[in-house]
């Protein structure tokens, strides 16, 4: 489900990061376009929760079967029999993606433990507005976070108002509440380049705004540029910083050359409608219906319980069948031993390709009951049957109850088996009772409403 759901988020993230960089990345109105990145990949998270079902029913080519057997050996023990891979891959997938966030999220603690340990170097002092100056003597670059500038000694004598405007900027317009997002979401999809690309494009965004308050404070734009390609030199440190280095210089120098953008070219961000749309579609589930097939090979009457146990259990009831409306029928004893049908044998009949093919038969002949659908009736049909000494199936009879067309429709399938390879005692084919259980549920996130 969390795979799922983190694939779902992914593609999203992909979509919109492509929208985004075709239609909006270009355009210089910032604080339209760092809302729109924030919106999108809230939207990424959100959608594969909304639950969206199509109202035209989706045919179903064949039930959904459950690919785990409960195989009983002659002395009674049960073992589970995996007859697909698929779990174990599903498996191995979540432990790679835990660790990839395990990883990730170390990353991002030992970048605000060195970020708190910074800030506790070097001198500090109270700026007006409530920021937090601190002066450090070594060559850390310029970087805030949330009401903390961080500015070296150097940067403090040279070219101190420049770099407190941007920084201010940075903290006035909320950078680093953002920054948090960013880092939440590319933590959970460390696995998507998207996300880590979106997360560089807010931050560019961020810097723009702050560059383009350093601006309007009158300060000379040149002078400003030039300063910029001084300090060009030097990495981002942390993460979990707004910084006055950010490597984005050529384009932040565009951008405060290049004419303002139309604001007609807002309108660009309504190609995220059908991207909506689109996705909303693709992860709707239809009103369809499906038949659970559990295929097991039981001796003694054994049933086979939801989470296969260790030790077989009796079965609830004894066989009925459907032509008597359920009532209650006891097999009748054999009366010679060449009659005798077996319940305990020392080689159990096997159907021919043996249990996958046995599930694949089910699979593609059991229908679910219209009535049944409309009446939203679910349950698990055991049926009994006889499996002679020539293979042949015979005496179909229902073990366990759950509704008149349930029943019907496992007994109808049931007498289509074909010819098992039969059961054997002493080396000789015997009679052998065969009990199957299958499992009728419906599908979707929504199941058809109760009739009054």
């Amino acid at each position: 489900m969390l795979l799922i759901y983190q694939i779902k988020v992914g593609l999203c993230l992909i979509a919109f990061y492509l929208l985004w960089k075709l239609l909006l990345s270009r355009e210089t109105f910032h604080r339209f376009n760092r809302v729109a990145l924030l919106v999108v990949m809230a939207l990424a998270l959100v959608l594969p929760w909304v639950k969206l079902t199509l109202d035209t029913p989706a045919a179903v080519a064949q039930p959904m079967v459950v690919l785990e057997d409960l195989l009983v050996s002659p002395n009674g023990t049960a073992t589970v029999h995996q007859a697909s891979s698929s779990w174990n891959a599903t498996s191995i997938a979540t432990v790679i993606y835990f660790i990839g966030m395990a990883l990730a999220l170390v990353w991002l603690l030992h970048s605000q433990w060195n970020l708190r340990r910074r800030l506790k170097k070097g001198r500090t002092e109270v700026l007006p507005g409530g920021f937090t100056l601190h002066v450090l003597p070594d060559n850390t670059p310029p970087f805030s976070y949330f009401k903390h500038i961080v500015i070296n000694e150097q940067d403090y004598r040279d070219n101190p108002r420049e770099i407190l405007i941007h920084e201010q900027a940075h903290i006035g317009l909320h950078h680093s509440l953002d920054v948090v997002f960013m880092n939440i979401v590319t933590l959970f999809q460390w696995w998507n380049p998207a996300a880590w690309l979106l997360g560089h494009e807010l931050r560019q965004v961020h810097e723009y705004e702050a560059d383009a308050a350093v601006l309007n404070q009158g300060v000379d734009a040149k002078q400003y540029q030039l300063l910029l390609i001084r300090k060009s030199v030097g990495n981002q440190l942390f993460s979990m910083a707004n910084s006055f280095n950010y490597q984005s210089l050529k384009k932040r120098i565009r951008m405060m050359t290049i004419n303002k953008s139309s604001r007609w070219k807002t309108l660009r961000a309504l190609a995220v409608v059908p991207v909506i749309a689109l996705a909303l579609l693709a992860f709707a589930n239809p009103k369809s219906v499906a038949a659970v097939v559990t295929a097991s090979v039981q001796q003694n009457n054994a049933v086979q319980s939801e989470m296969p146990s260790s030790e077989p259990v009796k079965a609830e009831t004894a066989p009925v069948t459907v032509e008597t409306n359920t009532e209650a029928q006891t097999p009748q004893e054999p009366v010679s031993q060449s009659n005798k049908v077996y319940e305990t044998v020392e080689q159990l009949p096997e159907f021919p390709g043996g249990i996958e093919a046995l599930i694949d038969f089910l699979s593609s002949n059991v229908h679910y009951p219209e009535n049944a659908v409309k009446k939203n009736i679910e349950g698990r049909v055991l049926v009994q049957f006889i499996v002679d000494k020539t293979g042949q199936v015979s005496d179909v009879k229902v073990a366990r109850s759950v509704d008149e067309e349930l029943d019907a429709e496992a007994v109808r399938v049931a007498k289509m088996l074909p010819r098992f390879e039969p059961g054997r005692q002493d080396g000789k084919p015997v009679a052998v009772w065969y009990t199957l259980p299958i499992v009728f549920k419906l599908q979707g996130d929504e199941k058809p409403a109760q009739e009054p």
